[in-house]
């Protein structure tokens, strides 16, 4: 029977967080969740840029978006260091914008990731299209 660990679970804020957002020092918040996967970045499939370039903020939007495979979820638990104080987001959580006006997303998510999948294939087919004329 394994013990369990009575020690007690850090907690991290924003302020905590946010400083650690390069490749040699790597947090992310994703689902409410703190993990420092700086020894990660070498291994992560899409390449260290897009990780560090969601580093040290909430990121659960953009893990979310990608569609993260049960394995890669479950990875995370290798790098767990502790709670974001501020919990866990809604799943439909509003980004804000610069100006701190908070943009609807409902509705909006799935065209553009739609796009973003789409575009290049249409460039491709267009490009295959005039190159056979």
């Amino acid at each position: 029977m394994a013990e369990e660990s009575t020690a007690p679970v850090k907690s991290f804020s924003l302020e905590d967080v946010a400083p650690h957002s390069s490749e040699k020092d790597c947090w992310l918040v994703i689902h409410g969740k703190v993990y420092d996967v700086t020894q990660f970045l070498d291994e992560h499939p899409g390449g260290y840029d897009i990780v560090v370039s969601n580093s040290g903020k909430d990121s659960t939007e953009d893990f979310d978006e990608i569609g993260h495979s049960k394995t890669a979820q479950d990875m995370l638990k290798d790098y767990y260091i502790g709670e974001f104080k501020g919990g866990s987001l809604p799943a439909k959580v509003k980004k804000q914008a610069v100006n701190g006006a908070v943009a609807p997303v409902a509705g909006t998510s799935l065209p553009l990731t739609l796009v973003r999948a789409l575009l290049p294939l249409l460039i491709l087919a267009f490009a295959i299209y005039y190159a056979l004329r």
